[in-house]
C-alpha cells in the first residue's frame, strides 16, 4: 500500500511563521530552510523508524514521534506513523516550550 504524507493545519502556520522570521533577516537562508524541511517531511515515508518517542502520560499523544530537520536540528518535526500515512503535527524550534506546545498540539490532518 502507498503511503503518503497527512500535515495538520498548525504545521502550514509552523512553516510560514519559520520562514517569514528567517526572511526579515536572511531571505536565501529561509529558503533553504523552508527547502531542508520541506525534504525532510517528505523523507519521513522512506525513512520507517526514524526519530524518537515523545514521553507523554497523554494517551492522546500515544505512538507521537519528533525528528529533526537536517541539517538544521534546531527545528524538530513531531509525527506519527500510521498504516498507510505519516500525520506531521507541528514543526518548530526547539527552543520552544516543547512540553506545553506538544500538549496543546491539534491532531487532525488533512492529506496533500
Amino acid at each position: 500500500m502507498k503511503c503518503f504524507i497527512r500535515r495538520s493545519k498548525q504545521v502550514r502556520s509552523d512553516i510560514i511563521a519559520i520562514y517569514e522570521y528567517i526572511y526579515e533577516r536572511n531571505p536565501e537562508a529561509a529558503e533553504r530552510v523552508l527547502d531542508a524541511i520541506e525534504k525532510s517531511i517528505r523523507s519521513l515515508i522512506d525513512t520507517p523508524g526514524i526519530g524518537h518517542y515523545w514521553n507523554s502520560t497523554d494517551p492522546r499523544l500515544q505512538g507521537i514521534k519528533v525528528t529533526s530537520v537536517r541539517p538544521f536540528r534546531q527545528y524538530l518535526i513531531f509525527f506519527r506513523e500510521s498504516e498507510n500515512a505519516i500525520e506531521v503535527f507541528r514543526v518548530v524550534h526547539g527552543a520552544r516550550e516543547l512540553s506545553r506546545m506538544v500538549d496543546e498540539m491539534e491532531l487532525e490532518t488533512e492529506r496533500e
